[in-house]
Order: C-alpha cells, then structure tokens, then sequence
C-alpha cells in the first residue's frame, strides 16, 4: 500500500487534498511542525482530534497522526478516531523515557523509528507494523 510512495506531513484538509492530488501514498496530519513546539517552549503532543479527523474524510489515501513515545491514551484517541497508522514518535516530547506504547493491545498498526538494529527488534516486539529511520521533522 505504501511501498514506492511518499507519506507527506500536513497541517490542514486544503494541505493534504493537494498532497493526495500530487501522488503521496499517504499524509501525516501535523499541527504544527513538533520542533518549531518545542523550540518555543511548548510540549510536543499529539494533533488535535478534530483536525485528524477533517484531514480523514478529505482524502482517500491513508492518514497517520503521532502520538507521544509511552502515552497509551493518545494512541487509544487515535485509534478511537479511526486514523489508519499511529506514529509513536520521537519527535514528539516523550511521555515515558523508558517504556513505549504496548502495541499488540491496538487493532491500528503503529510506525515507529529506530536508530539501530537493537532498537527496531524492541519495536517489533512491542508490535510495530512499520520501522522508519528517526528524524525530525521539518529539519
């Protein structure tokens, strides 16, 4: 479904309709660019409810939205919204430095980054459908 393609993030519906317009695979639905958040001072949470769920009846192509690294609940809102992928995200603040979201209790696939070998295996483990590289985004 999303292999060969570019999964492109998006601040709103007009965003990610020229996104789908344009051939992306799928959008990541983005409040604001989760550095930017932070360089300001702020905490990097997961997007707002109701923005995710504008982008989702925008477009036909799969949406994903972030959650923090640890914080079951957003990934359960994310779920609950009917978001098709969940990125439990290091570019978000995290809310458990140690443990991340048990993955195997959700019926959405989880993205989760990596920056090695050691670290996609824990991913899996955990449940993870999908390893990307770990990034920032907007950089």
């Amino acid at each position: 479904m999303l292999k060969g393609g570019v999964i492109m993030d998006v601040t709103n519906v007009e965003q990610a309709r020229i996104a789908e317009k344009a051939g992306a695979v799928a959008v990541m639905a983005l409040e604001r660019v989760p550095a930017d958040i932070r360089a300001q001072g702020g905490v990097a949470r997961m997007s707002d409810p109701l923005m995710i769920k504008a982008i989702k009846s925008a477009v036909t192509i799969p949406v994903m939205a972030k959650c923090r690294i640890g914080h079951f609940a957003e990934a359960q809102v994310l779920e609950a919204i009917g978001i098709d992928f969940i990125d439990e995200s290091e570019v978000l603040t995290p809310a458990d430095e140690q443990f991340h979201v048990d993955k195997s209790k959700f019926t959405v696939p989880f993205v989760c980054g990596a920056r090695n070998l050691g670290e996609d295996l824990r991913r899996i483990n955990e449940g993870a459908a999908m390893m990307r590289t770990k990034g920032e985004a907007g950089t």
